[in-house]
């Protein structure tokens, strides 16, 4: 799977979840799996599900971030000029 395509995964998953307010373990960990390259089996505690909720945020949010810092870059950074005052 592409980067694209589970960005595109990662999103809908979350919106699905701050939607209905349900975590579906398998869902979750298949992604987090995905997107970590781990193998991790999943654990229905709800404090596990909410931690890799809060790290599949985390990781688009820094996906998002990085599409944006080229743009960024490109633009040229503006001169400063100090004020010159003039002596009477």
């Amino acid at each position: 799977m592409n980067e694209i395509d589970l960005k595109q995964d990662v999103e809908k998953l979350l919106t699905e979840i701050d939607k209905t307010h349900r975590y579906s373990m398998s869902k979750i960990y298949n992604l987090s799996n995905q997107v970590f390259e781990k193998i991790e089996t999943p654990q229905s505690c709800a404090s596990c599900l909410i931690r890799q909720v809060r790290e599949l945020r985390n990781w688009l949010q820094s996906q998002t971030e990085e599409a944006k810092e080229p743009l960024k870059a490109k633009s040229k950074p503006r001169r400063k000029y100090k004020n010159r005052k003039t002596e009477q």
